[in-house]
């Protein structure tokens, strides 16, 4: 299994894993909370906005400064265009036990994931799975569909992160990364050239951490076939959702309801075919 543990060095760690001072809250009327035990001593507090029993539902991997208590309003926003969200969580943020640790993210990540599919099953909400990583949550999502491609029928990233020294550059780590390699990185590019799954990267145009170049090289290395960029104008590093608006989540639900095949053209060109009229007056 794929270790972070030498982005544990404190300078490091505290650039990409920032738990907000949120307020611990409780759960909006529309969504649940659920404690996931990863180990002994550890549980994680996610949460499940549902919007639709039969609707897709999007498996979020959030961003390093990022918890469920921070993610209610996007939530709400992913729920109102018909799409429910898992919300999975990291070590130490929020309601969840632990201290937070790059060393274990990854395996955090698909133990959560396969917990999310149980749940979900067991509840039988059996619209498609999507895979969703912000940020940091990126690195999770592309390890997730790597290990996983027969389950997930798409994935979404934002603010993607690619090749790791750069952006350790970018974030301004010195003495801490030296003797670390690309090779001891996230191994995003490795990773994606395998996805084949359609995959849609939203990047803001003004993102400092992540430069656009180094977005536009990870989404030519995917190998997905079905594939989109979207850069957002004026967006930064955390605020590509924000920015894009209402813009955002159709495109998103838009690039889900065309993998799942629903309102395509050749669905509408059925439905004419058997009611040329358009039905009752």
């Amino acid at each position: 299994m794929q270790s972070l543990a030498k982005f544990d060095h404190p300078e490091i760690r505290s650039l990409l894993l920032k738990p907000p001072r949120d307020h611990k809250g409780s759960c909006p009327a529309n969504a649940e909370e659920l404690t996931l035990t990863i180990c002994e001593g550890v549980f994680l507090s996610c949460r499940f906005y549902l919007s639709a029993q039969e609707g897709p539902t999007v498996i979020y991997f959030h961003g390093g400064g990022e918890s469920s208590d921070s993610f209610d309003a996007e939530a709400e926003a992913f729920n109102q265009v018909g799409i429910n969200v898992f919300l999975t969580a990291l070590r130490g943020f929020s309601k969840s036990t632990g201290t937070p640790s790059m060393a274990t993210l990854i395996a955090d990540a698909g133990v959560q994931f396969s917990h999310a599919i149980e749940w979900l099953a067991t509840r039988k909400y059996a619209g498609a799975i999507v895979i969703m990583g912000r940020s940091l949550g990126s690195v999770c999502a592309i390890d997730v569909v790597y290990n996983n491609p027969n389950t997930i029928k798409a994935m979404i990233l934002e603010s993607a992160f690619c090749e790791t020294l750069p952006l350790l550059s970018a974030m301004g780590v010195g003495k801490a990364a030296e003797g670390i390699s690309e090779n001891d990185g996230f191994n995003n590019l490795q990773k994606i050239a395998e996805i084949k799954v359609p995959t849609i990267f939203f990047h803001g145009s003004r993102d400092c951490i992540v430069p656009l170049f180094q977005a536009e090289k990870l989404q030519a290395a995917s190998g997905a076939k079905n594939k989109q960029f979207l850069i957002i104008p004026g967006a930064l590093h955390d605020t590509v959702s924000q920015t894009g608006g209402d813009l955002y989540f159709t495109t998103i639900k838009g690039f889900i309801d065309t993998i799942c095949g629903v309102n395509t053209w050749r669905q509408r060109r059925r439905k004419f075919k058997a009611d040329p009229d358009g039905g009752p007056a």
